[in-house]
């Protein structure tokens, strides 16, 4: 009986041994393709703003320095101008029209970035 039992866990381990090996190798015969990572160019965004949609204020965060500000409505024409030399502005909002516009932020170094802004 000790005999069988043996032998049983003899084969118990010798199946597990190949099947391990058998499973590593099929790993590294499957396809496995390298990525590229060096290539990926992450894009920061120049500005935050909230609230939107808007009702007075409206506060802009920049990552720089912000040189300008445009609000342009839906038919492209412009709104306001404001210019800066911060980065954190706090804009009223409260003279626009209920509307969507294109806020179009130029920092100071002259990166420019547009968002889409609603004003209630």
């Amino acid at each position: 009986m000790k005999n069988i039992r043996f032998t049983f866990l003899a084969l118990l381990i010798c199946n597990l041994s190949f099947s391990q090996k058998k499973r590593t190798d099929s790993i590294k015969k499957s396809n496995i393709k390298k990525v590229d990572t060096t290539s990926t160019i992450l894009k920061t965004s120049l500005f935050k703003m909230h609230p939107n949609p808007a009702k007075d204020k409206l506060f802009i965060l920049g990552t720089n320095r912000i040189k300008s500000i445009e609000l342009i409505n839906i038919l492209g024409k412009q709104v306001a101008t404001y210019h800066f030399n911060k980065s954190i502005i706090k804009i009223d909002v409260s003279e626009l029209k209920k509307d969507i516009y294109i806020i179009k932020v130029i920092d100071e170094n002259d990166k420019v970035e547009t968002k889409r802004l609603v004003i209630e």
